[in-house]
């Protein structure tokens, strides 16, 4: 599948609350409970805090995910938040993504945290990511 990314802008906030209820209630609700104007919030700080390593993941001219990428000072790369949209899941966008991204990054760390019971973590691990920690909620996974 073919994708291009786009710059995410404040704009896109009510795109990302809706990535963010459709890939992660589920998760969110069972271990903190699910609270709109919390969400809200983080999602502004996020936004804040990230904007420029935020990145709209596009297929045909279609806004489908969100792809956050930190380039650290020391080199090490953290995937941030990372969505699809359910319907343009399990089609080989994720790990096309991930792929181009290493490869652009060669002989980098990569590092990244998922919740324990998302199924994305089977992905992170065919592009070689391995869990080396765990927290209450999230697997540590790098490359």
């Amino acid at each position: 599948m073919d994708y291009n990314f786009r710059k995410c802008k404040e704009t896109d906030l009510d795109f990302i609350l809706e990535l963010k209820e459709k890939c992660f209630r589920w998760y969110i609700e069972k271990i903190y409970g699910w609270d709109e104007d919390k969400q809200i919030e983080f999602t502004k700080k996020e936004m804040c805090e990230n904007l420029s390593d935020m990145k709209i993941i596009q297929v045909e001219g279609q806004d489908v995910g969100l792809f956050t990428f930190i380039q650290e000072e020391n080199g090490d790369c953290l995937i941030g938040m990372f969505a699809i949209l359910p319907e343009y899941q399990n089609h080989g966008l994720g790990t096309k993504i991930l792929k181009d991204t290493i490869s652009e990054h060669p002989n980098k760390r990569f590092y990244l945290k998922t919740y324990q019971e998302n199924p994305a973590r089977f992905l992170y691990e065919r592009v070689g990511f391995h869990k080396y920690g765990e927290t209450d909620t999230h697997w540590l996974m790098e490359r």
